[in-house]
């Protein structure tokens, strides 16, 4: 069971998470619209390598906070290298204006991570070793959607793979935050009901 203060850890990294997401797809649309005001076009292209660059430790930090075991040393060691990644990334667009040469390795600390959590949660001996799920079916199937489409996501640019349909990357975090809502909703449900009190 996840405890008290880790499981407010997780909320706060999804919390901050859904935002960077949130942030991304509102100045994209607002830009793509022409209702971004002027003054703050020229900033966007910085916001935007920041943010493509920390939401890869920002999710890992989430999961961390439900991981226990071998799989919690890979999720710190995944969060040092996207950490090392990011830094990189943004020194050379802050000097050269471009950070493609460095997002591949973004690319790739995302899908090996996200292909070692989707293992976990699919073999159920698995997750009930290295998983911390107050409520495992909901979490495991909305963490799994999401790893599986993350994975393709992250792996099509690279391999030259078809990119998926625009519509698959928020549709896959929305399922995951309604799946850790409807655990949080449940948990807070079942403390309240008078047969959960002493």
């Amino acid at each position: 069971m996840v405890q008290r203060r880790s499981a407010g850890k997780v909320f706060i990294w999804l919390g901050i998470w859904s935002a960077i997401e949130g942030t991304e797809y509102l100045f994209g649309s607002l830009a793509d619209l022409g209702l971004m005001p002027n003054w703050i076009l020229p900033i966007l292209p910085y916001v935007g390598n920041i943010l493509s660059f920390l939401v890869v430790v920002i999710a890992l930090l989430a999961f961390l906070g439900l991981s226990q075991g071998k799989l919690r040393l890979f999720l710190q060691g995944a969060i040092v290298a996207g950490l090392a990644v990011a830094v990189a990334g943004i020194a050379l667009f802050l000097f050269t204006g471009s950070s493609f040469k460095v997002m591949p390795f973004n690319h790739l600390v995302a899908a090996i991570s996200l292909t070692v959590l989707a293992i976990v949660v699919a073999v159920p001996k698995l997750s009930r070793r290295f998983l911390l799920l107050p409520n495992r079916t909901v979490l495991s199937l909305g963490i799994l959607l999401f790893a599986l489409e993350a994975v393709y996501g992250n792996l099509s640019l690279p391999l030259g793979l078809p990119n998926p349909p625009e519509i698959l990357d928020p549709l896959g975090f929305a399922v995951l935050l309604f799946c850790f809502g409807l655990v949080a909703v449940q948990s807070l449900e079942l403390r309240s009901s008078p047969s959960a009190r002493f």
